[in-house]
C-alpha cells in the first residue's frame, strides 16, 4: 500500500457507513464533505489566526513599502524585505506558518478524492486483485478502462445488465456491485460528461464553476485589507481578475474529465468552503483601518511623534455647554474670558508635567508599535 492508501482507510469506514445508511452515493458524498470539513477545521483556525496577525502588521508593512516605492534596483529591494522581515520577527509573525496547514491537507485531500473515485475497494471492500480482474474482464485498457477509475467500472458493469461477463458475475461481491447506487435527481453520477455529447450532466460542471467563482470571490472579500494608501497595482488587479476566471474554469475542464460523482463532491466541497469563510471571518475577524491608520504607521516609521494638544490650543472664548442642572439657564452663554495672569480653566486638559500622569486620549501612540 502507498502512503495515500494509509491515510484513506480510516476515512473509508465513515464513508462506507454513510452510504449504508443513506443507501445513495451522492447523499453519503454530502455527509463525507462535511466530515472532512469537520476535520479539518482546526487547521482552518490556523490559517485564519495567521491571517489575523498578517493583517494587523498591514499598516506599518504597507509603510515600508511606500517607503521604497517607484525603486526596483535589487539592492533597494532586498533592504526593504528585510525591514519587513525584520518587523515580522518583531512581532512573532512568520510568513511561512500559513503553509504548514496547507501542506498537511494537501495528501489528505489526495487521499479523499481517491475514496471518492474508488468505490469498489472502499464501500464494496474488493481486494485490488477483484478489481485488476474486472478491468480485464471489461477488456484492459484497450477499452478505456483501468483500476484507478473505478466509477467507470461500475457504470459500465450497470450499463451491461445481464450481458456481464461470467468472471465478474462470479465474483462473491457481485451483488454489492450491482446495488451501488448512482442516481441523483434522474441523473447517474456514475457516467462522466462529456464535451461532444451535451445532457444533464452538463449541469454538474456548469454548477462547479459558479460555486467556484462565487468562492474565490468571497475569499478576495475577506482577505487582509491593503488600504487606499496601498492599493494594490493594476498589474495585480488584473492579475487577481484572471485568477478569478481561470481557476474556476479550470475545475470546470476536469470535471469533464471524470465521472458526475466528483464533479458534485467538488460542489460540495465549494460550497461548505464559503460557508467556513464567512463564519470565521464572523467569529475571528480581520482588523480594519482607515486612511489615517495608514498614515499614522508611516509617521511612526519616520519616527515623527504624534502632534500633542497644548493648553493654548483650546479656545477660551468657545461656547460653554450647558447644564442640564440648569434647564432656566439662557440658550446662549456669553464667552468665558480668564482673568489677567490666570490660566484659563481648560488649561487642565493639557498634557501633565508628571510624566506619570494620564495622558490625552489624543496623545496615544500608534497602535502599533516595533519592539
Amino acid at each position: 500500500m502507498g502512503i495515500f492508501d494509509y491515510i484513506a482507510y480510516p476515512f473509508a469506514y465513515p464513508m462506507r457507513w454513510f452510504y449504508s445508511f443513506t443507501g445513495n452515493y451522492a447523499l453519503a458524498l454530502l455527509l463525507f464533505a462535511v466530515l472532512v470539513k469537520i476535520v479539518l477545521l482546526p487547521l482552518a483556525i490556523k490559517q485564519q489566526k495567521n491571517q489575523q496577525k498578517q493583517a494587523a502588521l498591514r499598516p506599518l508593512e504597507m509603510a515600508i513599502r511606500k517607503r521604497y516605492a517607484g525603486r526596483t534596483d535589487r539592492p533597494t529591494q532586498q533592504k526593504m524585505q528585510g525591514e519587513i522581515m525584520e518587523l515580522y520577527q518583531q512581532q512573532g509573525y512568520s510568513p511561512f506558518s500559513g503553509c504548514l496547514p496547507l501542506l498537511v491537507q494537501f495528501p489528505v485531500i489526495i487521499a479523499l478524492y481517491q475514496i471518492v473515485r474508488s468505490p469498489l475497494t472502499y464501500i464494496v471492500r474488493l481486494s485490488s486483485e477483484s478489481v485488476s480482474a474486472i478491468v480485464e474482464a471489461l477488456g484492459g485498457s484497450a477499452a478505456g478502462f483501468s483500476a484507478s477509475n473505478e466509477i467507470a467500472l461500475v457504470s459500465k458493469i450497470h450499463e451491461l445488465g445481464d450481458a456481464v461477463p461470467e468472471a465478474i458475475r462470479s465474483l462473491g461481491e457481485y451483488g454489492k456491485i450491482t446495488a451501488l447506487n448512482f442516481k441523483m435527481f434522474g441523473l447517474n453520477l456514475a457516467e462522466q460528461p462529456k464535451f461532444s455529447e451535451p445532457s444533464w450532466l452538463w449541469l454538474i460542471p456548469l454548477i462547479v464553476f459558479a460555486t467556484s467563482f462565487f468562492g474565490m470571490k468571497l475569499s478576495r472579500k475577506f482577505m487582509p485589507q491593503q488600504g487606499a494608501a496601498a492599493a494594490a497595482s493594476a498589474d495585480a488587479q488584473a492579475s487577481g481578475k484572471i485568477m478569478d476566471f481561470t481557476m474556476p474554469l479550470m475545475s470546470t475542464f476536469f470535471s469533464f474529465m471524470f465521472a458526475g460523482a466528483i464533479g458534485v463532491y467538488w460542489i460540495y466541497q465549494n460550497v461548505l468552503n464559503a460557508a467556513q469563510t464567512v463564519i470565521l471571518a464572523k467569529v475571528m475577524p480581520l482588523p480594519k483601518f482607515t486612511e489615517e491608520d495608514y498614515k499614522a504607521a508611516e509617521r511612526q516609521l519616520a519616527g515623527k511623534a504624534p502632534k500633542k494638544k497644548k493648553a493654548s490650543d483650546y479656545d477660551p472664548d468657545r461656547p460653554r455647554p450647558r447644564s442640564l442642572h440648569h434647564i432656566d439657564d439662557e440658550d446662549e452663554l456669553p464667552p468665558r474670558v480668564p482673568e489677567p495672569e490666570e490660566e484659563p480653566e481648560d488649561a487642565g486638559s493639557a498634557e501633565p508635567e508628571n510624566p506619570d500622569a494620564p495622558r490625552l486620549k489624543d496623545d496615544r501612540g500608534p497602535r502599533y508599535k516595533l519592539k
